[in-house]
């Protein structure tokens, strides 16, 4: 049995986490330059019962402690 893949561990300093005041996790991920070009950030929501909610939760709550 394959344990489960954990997630790729994205740079604090790329990453801006907000959660907003349903409960929903607004995940912005700032892209990288290539070549000068920036593609768009990604930006993501999760909700609790979401598979990966509890991981950004917590990254939240990490920065939160800095």
């Amino acid at each position: 049995m394959n344990a489960p893949l954990e997630p790729a561990r994205i740079p604090d300093d790329r990453i801006s986490i907000e959660k907003r005041s349903d409960g929903t996790l607004l995940v912005r991920v700032r892209s990288e330059s290539h070549n000068g070009h920036f593609l768009p950030d990604a930006v993501f929501s999760f909700r609790c019962g979401d598979p990966q909610y509890s991981y950004w939760i917590t990254r939240l709550e990490s920065q939160r402690i800095r």
